[in-house]
């Protein structure tokens, strides 16, 4: 298959990986990914993760990559957290939920960051379409949540305060009902603890 070709059966695919190129009519043989990387017509990104030389990279494009880099995973934490506007700093790793082994790969569009959880508590994304592309990311509560399932550090107000968290934004984007029925599903003691303190945090802000 000729490069022109193949960029006409994967157009639509901002990043592509070795799945998708196994689903085509002709075998493309790693040479022939090597040859055109040298021509630079396309990247390889990481872990069998490839784009066109000619696609930018924007954050949505990032969120994807990180979808594709390490699966099965979704956008959460920090990343989560900044897209929903919940802290005020930009996030320089992309950040994911998985529920293989933590682990972080270095790429030159930035770290893309993985952190293991069980798989009952791989739940809460949402499917954000866009583009051709679909990504998977933590809804509102879900994000907080893991965000406070993984800092045990977080043990009173002042520790919540340091987070620089919007209030007022989180406040406005929570359903408390969804953030209750997520908490139950993770039924952990720890974490409960921690999801009281927040809302108490919360309630605060009108203080």
């Amino acid at each position: 298959m000729n490069f022109i070709r193949f960029h006409q059966e994967l157009k639509n695919l901002p990043i592509f990986s070795i799945k998708e190129l196994n689903k085509l009519d002709e075998k493309i043989y790693h040479h022939r990914l090597v040859e055109w990387q040298k021509k630079g017509l396309i990247e390889r990104i990481a872990n069998g993760v490839y784009k066109f030389s000619d696609i930018s990279i924007d954050e949505y494009k990032l969120f994807f990559l990180g979808n594709r880099i390490y699966s099965p995973s979704y956008i959460s934490l920090e990343s989560a957290l900044s897209f929903y506007n919940f802290i005020p700093e930009t996030v320089y790793s992309i950040t994911s939920v998985t529920t293989k082994k933590t682990t972080s790969f270095n790429t030159k569009y930035g770290n893309f960051t993985y952190r293991k959880i069980k798989n009952s508590y791989f739940f809460g994304y949402s499917l954000i379409t866009k583009e051709n592309f679909v990504i998977k990311i933590a809804e509102p509560e879900k994000a907080i949540l893991d965000y406070l399932y993984f800092h045990s550090d977080i043990s009173d107000l002042n520790s919540l305060s340091e987070l620089r968290l919007n209030q007022y934004e989180i406040k406005e984007k929570l359903d408390t009902k969804k953030f209750d029925k997520y908490l139950a599903l993770f039924n952990n003691k720890s974490l409960n603890k921690r999801a009281k303190l927040f809302i108490k945090f919360l309630e605060h802000a009108d203080t």
